[in-house]
């Protein structure tokens, strides 16, 4: 009766987990939603300042001024050797091998590089991996756990002072890029100095524009000055492009968490499905012994009488 009374016990354990386990998809799945919701009203303007960044980078910075002064100082490497490495992570767990390959990539890209590095990092479990690293110079804990743009405009300013003041040569920035629910992608994108995109790495919108664009880039009439404007476009992308990142990385993790904590569930169920057969075939035992050891009782009893 004891090992009934065991398995018992751990089928109600074992319920009490999943019950964790479902509330806690439930939780993750209404943050994606809303997320989800954020990304979709960020994407339309987020395409279109890309779009034009390239559109200036490529018709206004390769063209006339190839040989001039920059425009500013983001189109230019900064002054100083060191690379700027910012990875956004998550302050929770149970989220699979989120944080795990997010830190890895840090990691390789740390080793693979020869110059030094200077590395900020986003997120408790980012933290917590390099706090030990003579590399690290920064960290965001608890910053950015309900995303907005003011949370990432801080950040960006940091990371724009570290590179204007001569800090950090370039900036790059590892994270998780969301394209739906089932499917997320670890990105490593180098985000300072600016550059023009591959061509193969240009949007379709700019694709089917990209004969109407041409036509119209000598058209563009600056007031004030081009510089002020391109100065103020140029850092405002910047913060735009932060949020963005943060925006993906939320909604990778929460993702994430909720495929880990449906798959938590589904197991929590065959479990507690192999536990009630091992326990009704461990009380049937049980039983039959018992109606054994009464019928030999009785057979004794009879034999005595």
């Amino acid at each position: 009766m004891a090992q009934a009374r065991e398995i018992k016990g751990r089928i109600a354990n074992i319920k009490d987990i999943k019950q964790i386990t479902k509330a806690m998809n439930a939780i993750a799945m209404a943050k994606v939603t809303r997320l989800k919701n954020k990304i979709d009203d960020a994407r339309a303007y987020q395409e279109v300042v890309d779009s034009k960044l390239d559109l200036l980078l490529k018709n206004e910075l390769q063209g006339d001024r190839e040989e001039e002064e920059a425009l500013s100082p983001l189109l230019l490497d900064g002054n100083g050797d060191k690379t700027g490495l910012v990875v956004f992570n998550s302050d929770r767990g149970l989220s699979g091998n989120y944080s795990i390959d997010l830190n890895r990539s840090a990691r390789d890209f740390i080793r693979s590089r020869e110059n030094e590095i200077k590395l900020f990092a986003g997120g408790e479990k980012a933290y917590r991996f390099f706090r030990k690293w003579d590399q690290m110079a920064s960290s965001w804990v608890d910053f950015y756990q309900e995303p907005d743009f003011s949370k990432a405009e801080a950040m960006g300013k940091e990371l724009l002072e570290e590179f204007l003041e001569g800090e950090i040569r370039e900036l790059w920035v590892i994270y998780m890029q969301f394209y739906s629910d089932l499917k997320q992608e670890l990105k490593v994108e180098k985000l300072l100095p600016l550059a023009p995109t591959e061509e193969g790495e240009s949007a379709e919108p700019e694709k089917e524009e990209d004969s109407s664009s041409e036509a119209r880039s000598e058209e563009y009439i600056f007031e004030p000055e081009k510089e002020e404007i391109v100065a103020n476009f140029l850092q405002e992308w910047f913060m735009e492009k932060v949020f963005w990142v943060v925006l993906n990385t939320k909604a990778s993790e929460h993702a994430i968490r909720r495929k880990a904590m449906r798959d938590a569930t589904d197991n929590a169920n065959e479990l507690i499905d192999d536990l009630t057969m091992t326990y009704n075939k461990a009380r049937q035992q049980q039983i039959t012994r018992e109606i054994a050891d009464i019928i030999g009782g009785a057979e004794a009893l009879r034999e005595e009488a």
